[in-house]
């Protein structure tokens, strides 16, 4: 008999936003225990602080516009590369096309994104641009979490009670 080939699965969750909603992520701490990568898309990038003890190793922030700006941070998951930005240097709240062509440019297959408060999960020739939404909104808070499995991605969005 043939030995069983493992299944690889990752599962990240994708916060964004979040300008000071403590009590938000702290809601958040059971999907933080279950992740194995945690992605916050800048604008208060520092509200982790407190989780970095606990889950540090897991955490991947980038800097928005609300934080003095910052580079871009590239990670390769399961054979999937990523691109993690805040946007506003890609001007996402007019166009997703920047973003986008810098997703090309680096041969990234996923793109996640903040800035616009607002849900997205778009595919574009082979690119996957999201936008987790915000902790901080005052209509809907919300997160996304994100199956990566044998190259597959699936994106859950997620409405914060």
């Amino acid at each position: 008999m043939g030995a069983k080939s493992k299944i690889k699965m990752k599962r990240i969750l994708v916060i964004s936003d979040s300008h000071g909603n403590l009590s938000a992520l702290d809601r958040l701490k059971g999907e933080m225990e279950k992740a194995d990568y945690i992605f916050h898309l800048g604008d208060h990038w520092y509200d982790m602080k407190p989780y970095l003890k606990e889950y540090g190793k897991k955490i991947y922030t980038v800097f928005g516009n609300c934080d003095g700006g910052g580079e871009d941070y590239q990670i390769t998951i399961e054979g999937v590369k990523i691109l993690l930005t805040h946007g506003d240097r890609y001007h996402v709240k007019s166009s997703l096309f920047r973003v986008y062509l810098k997703a090309l440019e680096i041969s990234a297959k996923l793109v996640f994104f903040g800035h616009t408060h607002t849900p997205i999960n778009t595919e574009e020739q082979g690119v996957t641009l999201i936008n987790p939404g915000a902790l901080n909104n005052a209509i809907k808070k919300t997160y996304c979490t994100v199956i990566l499995e044998d190259g597959k991605i699936t994106v859950n969005h997620c409405e914060l009670e």
